[in-house]
């Protein structure tokens, strides 16, 4: 009996504790009750916050550098001092003629800043080029008396720069091709020419040339150097196979008589993404440009004339940042 009552006093007690603490009557009640919930706010501030997370802003701009190699043909006419010499050369005879890279030289970069629909563009050329006799052949021209026409050799040293701005018209998914996208973009800049010409002729001279510079009997030379810039205005095809292959072919004319009479430009490139990193994709570029000018100066003895195209395959390798 006497472990009954001990333990009923311990229940009551306890029980009494328990409610006097819920109806609050209880000073000490109160205290355990506010240490709990003080307690427990100290942990809650104690609890380290979420962190925030953020997706990395996408880069605003997009750079791609292509350094690239033109295998150029010359088809045209070249006046010098008011000698024309024609000129039909591959870019085979080139080789087999000329000595590299003294009478064979070509560097060329092309460079593109793109954001969403805006773009700029930038293409540096430079050419050097060695034509010997056997691949020209000159003609007369009125004001420039005398027989210089057996044979004639050029040579042609040449830098363009290309500087445009492009907007991308429409862009939407390609029929038919499974991921597939086709793009077509509108451009509109300048293209700068510098260009110096010496033309070397075989031959005997019977009649008084002005200014030419004779050396010896039967070797005629005259040197001319021009500078101009086209107005352009172009368009551009984009065609994306796939994640890694990729079409673009463009076309633009310009000149207008500004600087030259008129001039064009086409270029079709074929590229594929063969390696890439978390910074940079590295592809391989190959396809065909033409590039076309009919420029002219002076009259008779001062006249300088470039209508000539060059054309060929070209090659190289882009860096996309």
């Amino acid at each position: 009996m006497t472990f009954k009552r001990q333990s009923w006093k311990r229940q009551f007690s306890c029980g009494g504790l328990v409610a006097a603490i819920l109806a609050g009557g209880s000073l000490t009640g109160g205290l355990l009750v506010g240490g709990l919930m003080s307690t427990a706010a100290s942990a809650a501030d104690l609890a380290p916050a979420p962190q925030a997370t953020f997706a990395p802003a996408p880069s605003p701009w997009s750079v791609t550098v292509t350094p690239y190699l033109w295998a150029i043909s010359l088809d045209g006419y070249s006046t010098v001092k008011g000698r024309k010499t024609e000129v039909n050369a591959s870019f085979i005879d080139l080789v087999e003629h000329c000595e590299i890279p003294v009478g064979l030289l070509e560097l060329s970069a092309f460079a593109e800043f793109r954001k969403d629909r805006f773009a700029v563009l930038a293409d540096l050329v430079y050419t050097k080029v060695r034509v010997t006799p056997s691949l020209t052949r000159s003609a007369n021209v009125n004001g420039v008396g005398g027989t210089l026409g057996i044979s004639a050799g050029i040579d042609i040293e040449m830098t363009t720069l290309e500087l445009a701005a492009a907007y991308e018209l429409a862009r939407f998914a390609t029929p038919g091709i499974p991921g597939g996208t086709t793009a077509f973009d509108v451009y509109g800049g300048g293209r700068a020419w510098w260009q110096s010409a010496d033309a070397t002729f075989a031959a005997n001279l019977t009649a008084n040339n002005g200014d030419l510079r004779v050396n010896g009997d039967r070797t005629v030379t005259a040197s001319g150097e021009v500078n101009w810039v086209d107005p352009l205005v172009g368009v551009r095809f984009r065609q994306q196979f796939s994640p890694t292959v990729n079409l673009a072919v463009s076309g633009d004319i310009g000149g207008f008589g500004a600087g030259s009479i008129f001039s064009w430009q086409a270029l079709a490139a074929l590229n594929w993404d063969f390696y890439a990193t978390s910074s940079v994709t590295w592809s391989a570029m190959i396809g065909y440009k033409a590039l076309y000018a009919d420029y002219e100066k002076g009259s008779e003895l001062t006249r300088y004339e470039y209508d000539m195209t060059m054309h060929g395959p070209v090659f190289g390798v882009s860096a996309r940042f």
